[in-house]
């Protein structure tokens, strides 16, 4: 068919365009691990000099005494701060049951639970009840309180249900995550002496990072904010609008438009790691060691970072980010305008390019313009690298390459393939250039993973190359010989880099992880054999069998697999493990103990040789390990050339 290739890009794109469509940028996890690709390499702004950060750390924990604290505690510091009248001050604690070392608190559990009456003469008015004198010292004041959003039944709703600041004449733009059942409030008592209230729930994706912070959420008929924007509330006096630009929805506080995406949530324009904001130890303030002038004018934000509190996420530039800050660079974000948008035309966009850039290579390649359509891909591949940084970098929007990217390596793996299936007369050439084809799209899978994981530098190419070794001197032996085919080699040289690829589903606080994993993550790390199997043979299901992906599959899924069956995922043993996998066994090992990671140094040459000879017929195939050790200075000289 002369125009086959045209037609098979034209379709190809087609159905990238309608995933596209079809799919909301934010269910899509890769695309948002471009994003955090391109946001490393992003001008990062400073963080606002007028937000401060009242921290209650590990040290006020260990000098203070354990949590909670009695309020008289917190209200002295809240007290302290007020004196220097802040805009606003943000409170990320739950205050939701009566503080039960109160004095009068004290009196009623004595009383109700002994039937002894305590009495404390001589007391100063005001000392004995500690709520209520945090709600004197809140009262009147730009103190914001938590809530939390809860899925399931509260058992005692407090006022802050009441809380709505959605105008009735408005439509609620926004749809729901999740169903909520209930709101853990602040006491009523401390509710009614608050200025606002505002919910903390994060918003973690499913990778396990936190790029988003909930603005608004519905609770029945009701509007609720989030803790940042309650504040900004606050701050200015309340001013909200809701509308809908070029971009997509936003909510406005005094002409301060903050963008939000279909459930809610506003795109942190993070200020680099953790801790870039100026912060004060609660210890410090509390013992007269900061000026309450400090905060005069100031967004002050009040919540933890001691590691008992566990107020800690990741994002994708620290995996320990502290809880508390992500409202204050939302706030910070808003007063600046450089909320990140994602456009909610970014998937028509995307159909556009994808079905543009799609059919022009189609076009190109089946007109024999090979040197053309060569120089075109190139260009247009820099045009969708390049536009989306700059989007991103100067103008705060991100519109996700990569579909982009990936339609036209597939269209071009596949038009060049059907163009020379129509050329050739020979069945043999056309299984090859499909074999091409097949390569090149799941080479660039490995290529992602291997981005992912920073200590991989040069262990995909050195692994190669010590199976194809090992392989060739295995093929020297009259048991393989007829096995260990030269196709055999070509094929297993080509998959090895693919041995790893399941670690495109493990989390980057695991997988980027600067030191010994613990129990849980460890678990979690052995499931990459499994998923990557699973990987490949789903991109079987879809091209169709051949020898280069039954390998791949063997090596990804069985090369921790251990000769006496105490491996993973599956416990093989012995000739149950494919021989590709027991090969890759040999060269992983090699690698991983002979070179240095940042959780350990390197164990030398003769150190890690020693080792896998000792672990012959029980990590090992014992005839392996002999053809290893026949070949072991080849394996070092590949090493020694090879750096990370």
């Amino acid at each position: 068919m002369k125009h086959a290739s045209l037609i098979v890009g034209v379709l190809v794109s087609i159905s990238f365009a309608l995933y596209a469509l079809m799919t909301p940028l934010i269910q899509r996890g890769v695309d948002w691990k471009v994003y955090d690709l391109y946001s490393e390499h992003y001008s990062t702004p400073a963080p606002s000099n007028n937000i401060i950060i009242v921290d209650i750390d590990d040290q006020s924990i260990a000098a203070l005494g354990q949590w909670p604290w009695p309020r008289y505690r917190l209200a002295e510091a809240l007290r302290l701060i007020l004196e220097a009248r802040p805009s606003t001050v943000l409170v990320d604690i739950l205050l939701s049951e009566k503080d039960r070392s109160s004095l009068i608190n004290i009196q009623d559990q004595f009383a109700a639970e002994l039937g002894i009456k305590l009495e404390f003469p001589n007391l100063p008015q005001g000392l004995d009840d500690n709520d209520a004198y945090l709600s004197k010292v809140i009262y009147g004041s730009p103190v914001v309180l938590a809530s939390v959003l809860s899925q399931n039944d509260v058992y005692q709703q407090g006022l802050c249900t009441t809380q709505n600041i959605a105008p009735s004449t408005i439509k609620l733009p926004i749809s729901q995550p999740a169903q909520l059942k209930g709101i853990i409030c602040p006491l009523d008592q401390f509710y009614a002496a608050s200025a606002s209230t505002g919910f903390t729930n994060a918003s973690i994706d499913a990778d396990g990072l936190l790029r988003r912070v909930p603005i608004i959420r519905q609770h029945a008929d009701k509007l609720l904010p989030g803790l940042s924007l309650a504040g900004l509330m606050v701050m200015s006096g309340g001013q909200l609008k809701f509308g809908q630009n070029v971009f997509g929805d936003f909510i406005s506080v005094n002409g301060r438009e903050i963008p939000l995406d279909p459930n809610g949530n506003a795109l942190v324009n993070f200020r680099g790691k953790g801790r870039s904001y100026q912060t004060v130890p609660i210890l410090s303030l509390l013992q007269g060691g900061i000026s309450p002038d400090l905060f005069k004018g100031k967004i002050v934000l009040m919540g933890a970072t001691a590691s008992a509190l566990n107020d800690i996420v990741s994002t994708n530039l620290d995996p320990t980010f502290p809880g508390i800050e992500s409202h204050a660079v939302l706030i910070d974000n808003a007063i600046n305008g450089d909320v990140i948008v994602t456009p909610l035309w970014s998937g028509n966009l995307e159909a556009i390019v994808i079905v543009f850039t799609g059919i022009l290579m189609s076009f190109l390649i089946t007109r024999k313009a090979l040197a053309a359509s060569s120089i075109v891909g190139l260009i247009v591949l820099s045009i969708l690298l390049i536009v989306p940084w700059v989007l991103l970098n100067y103008f705060q929007i991100y519109i996700s390459p990569f579909l982009s990217l990936l339609n036209m390596l597939i269209v071009f793996a596949l038009t060049t393939a059907v163009k020379h299936y129509t050329a050739e007369k020979h069945l043999a050439s056309v299984l090859l250039s499909i074999a091409n084809t097949n390569f090149s799209i799941i080479e660039s899978m490995a290529t992602i993973a291997e981005l992912r994981d920073a200590e991989t530098g040069g262990h995909i190419s050195r692994t190669k190359l010590y199976v194809k070794a090992l392989a060739k001197q295995l093929q020297t032996k009259d048991k393989y010989k007829h096995e260990v085919t030269d196709d055999y080699i070509e094929f297993l040289y080509a998959a090895a880099p693919l041995h790893d690829i399941g670690k495109v589903g493990i989390p980057d606080y695991i997988l980027r992880k600067p030191g010994k994993l613990n129990e849980d993550e460890f678990k979690i790390m052995k499931t990459h054999a499994q998923l990557g199997g699973k990987i490949l043979k789903q991109i079987e299901a879809k091209v169709g069998p051949s020898p280069y992906l039954n390998i791949a599959i063997e090596i990804a899924s069985g090369h921790h697999e251990k000769w006496d069956g105490r491996g993973y995922p599956h416990g093989l043993k012995n000739e149950q493990i494919p021989l590709s996998a027991r090969l890759m066994a040999i060269a992983d090992v090699f690698d991983a103990l002979s070179t240095k990671r940042v959780y350990k140094e390197a164990m030398g040459f003769e150190k890690t040789i020693a080792y896998i000879s000792e672990a012959s017929g029980s990590h090992f195939d014992p005839s392996i390990v002999s053809a290893f050790l026949e070949i072991q200075d080849e394996f070092i000289q590949i090493s020694n050339s090879i750096n990370d």
